[in-house]
């Protein structure tokens, strides 16, 4: 007779653990980012607010996404501390990365 595969004690405990910790870091108001993506915070003035953005890395490889990288690093510099920030408007940036989803599906 073979092992019957199925989820042990120490997977049940394993996720659990994930799930606490997971819990810890949304109560300190930290999110957690999905692998493969980088948090970005667009805004054109420091007077307005920035929207938070989860970008996938496959993305920035568009054209469209080169020139906004672009426009950071002219504006900010290319030593950005912590979060990316691209100076562009929010509903713009959204509809730029739509564009780039789609072409991606294409």
């Amino acid at each position: 007779m073979g092992k019957k595969k199925g989820i042990t004690s120490a997977d049940i405990r394993y996720q659990r653990l994930l799930k606490r910790e997971e819990g810890r870091r949304r109560s300190k108001g930290v999110e957690l980012v999905p692998s493969g993506y980088v948090p970005v915070l667009v805004g054109m003035t420091e007077q307005e607010e920035m929207e938070r953005f989860l970008i996938h890395t496959e993305h920035f490889k568009h054209p469209s996404m080169v020139i906004l990288l672009e426009m950071a690093a002219q504006e900010f510099g290319y030593d950005q501390q912590g979060i990316l920030k691209i100076p562009c408007d929010a509903n713009h940036f959204q509809r730029v990365v739509s564009f780039v989803k789609e072409k991606k599906k294409s």
